[in-house]
């Protein structure tokens, strides 16, 4: 199949092993390092939007409503301060921003 040739002073590779590079140059699976980048940050954003949308869903669930509805049940509530109430609201507020962040990017 090819005689072997040397890689630098390090590599020896037999002209084997270059067929299926040679395979996936003439295929074109990436054609540049924009295409490979943009599958990494989809990748990476995907995984941030199953992260952050596990969290509104605790969210969701341990008050029962969304994040519209608490943050107006809090606000009206203002005289009543209720530091995990607030604290949950901030934390939840992220959480939703964070989603949105991510979600342009899919």
């Amino acid at each position: 199949m090819g005689n072997p040739f040397e890689y630098s002073q390090y590599v020896t590779i037999s002209g084997r092993h270059s067929e299926p590079i040679s395979g996936i140059v003439k295929v074109d699976l990436y054609r540049d390092e924009q295409e490979i980048l943009h599958g990494f940050v989809r990748s990476k954003a995907e995984q941030k939007i199953e992260y952050y949308s596990n969290r509104i869903t605790e969210m969701n669930q341990k008050y029962g409503m969304d994040y519209q509805a608490f943050q107006n049940r809090v606000y009206l509530r203002a005289a009543e301060i209720d530091l995990e109430e607030w604290n949950d609201l901030v934390l939840w507020g992220g959480y939703v921003k964070a989603y949105r962040y991510w979600a342009q990017f899919c």
